[in-house]
């Protein structure tokens, strides 16, 4: 995603971190937008729902995550972004998966994770965000 779509997408200040952003799209989502090479580590999963907090309001929010045809993360990232303190700030997070190994990666994420909200995959980001308004 170009700097221009993002800013033609983001309601908010754009906060950049190194192999991701983070911003409040117009539609009130939070899209946290990752780029090819990410590997999340807990550290990142820490920030990233810190900025989640910034960002969200007095609601739980909404979170779009846009994934890289080849990226990662820890055990210990997936089970703190699993963890019940994440879901008293997430209300339901819908990936964009277009790659088999991230897909298979984050299959076992619901499967072992079993994250505590509602939480699901897509092809494209225009049925995540569909998905996304009918949870609100």
């Amino acid at each position: 995603m170009t700097q221009t779509e993002i800013n033609n997408k983001a309601k908010s200040e754009v906060y950049y971190f190194h192999l991701y952003d983070i911003f409040m799209r117009n539609d009130d989502i939070i899209q946290l937008q990752i780029y090819e090479g990410f590997y999340g580590e807990l550290e990142d999963g820490k920030n990233i729902v810190k900025t989640f907090e910034k960002l969200k309001g007095k609601e739980k929010c909404l979170v779009l995550i846009v994934a890289p045809e080849n990226g990662s993360f820890t055990k210990e990232n997936r089970e703190y972004v699993a963890s019940e303190e994440v879901s008293k700030i997430v209300k339901a997070d819908a990936f964009v998966i277009r790659s088999l190994g991230v897909k298979l990666l984050m299959n076992g994420y619901l499967r072992i994770n079993k994250p505590n909200r509602p939480t699901r995959f897509f092809n494209s980001e225009n049925s995540a965000v569909e998905w996304l308004k009918k949870v609100r």
